[in-house]
């Protein structure tokens, strides 16, 4: 075999490896899928602070929108695998953080769950209810983190019969029981820093997936 042609193969392989792995447990029908080639995946945008530009999600953050969330409007799942890959900037400062998270049992913007994954290492699990917040629990310095600049880190939540599993790079960081919302519900993500500055790096969204679980 001539030796360009050795190099492309080898080159194939690493990428189709790389992509297979990356939301790697996933299992069960996909329900939803998007790799942001295009802004046809049904997400609610806010324009210019959080919407498509391939091949990312692009949540720009600024004195304007220090939090900002996006659901898919066109797609639904209750006992489902959601999974990101995302890149989380490095902190600004010890108390300004980056948090990207996945939203799930969303019935609008008021009321969902949510797992973040924040750039200092900790992840959380969150509920909003009637727009009120509440802290499920606090996991500082999950060891899977990947902490070098613009690292790709894949977010993952699985719920299943009332159980919350949430992972990180592919090890289990904690599991919980809840009670499942009424109703149909969304899915989507967040995105948030600690205190607005103006020109700050996007959290970039890579991919998006989410299957039946089972």
């Amino acid at each position: 075999m001539p030796r360009k042609l050795v190099c492309t193969t080898i080159v194939l392989l690493v990428l189709l490896c790389g992509s297979a792995v990356a939301c790697e447990g996933q299992v069960g029908k996909v329900i939803y899928e998007d790799t942001f080639a295009d802004d046809s995946g049904g997400w609610d945008f806010t324009p210019p602070a959080a919407t498509v530009k391939p091949p990312d999600f692009v949540f720009a953050m600024s004195s304007k929108f220090s939090n900002l969330s996006s659901q898919v409007l066109t797609f639904h799942a209750t006992d489902a695998d959601y999974c990101a890959e995302v890149i989380v900037p490095k902190s600004l400062a010890v108390d300004n953080k980056y948090g990207f998270a996945i939203q799930f049992w969303a019935v609008d913007y008021n009321n969902y769950w949510m797992v973040m994954l924040s750039s200092d290492g900790s992840i959380g699990l969150y509920s909003r209810t009637n727009g009120v917040w509440q802290t499920i629990a606090n996991i500082p310095n999950a060891p899977s983190l990947k902490p070098e600049p613009d690292a790709v880190n894949t977010l993952r939540v699985t719920t299943t019969g009332g159980r919350i599993s949430i992972y990180l790079n592919g090890q289990l960081v904690k599991a919980i029981r809840a009670q499942v919302p009424d109703g149909s519900l969304r899915f989507g993500m967040y995105s948030q820093i600690d205190k607005a500055v103006d020109g700050a790096a996007p959290i970039l969204v890579k991919s998006y997936k989410v299957t039946s679980g089972q």
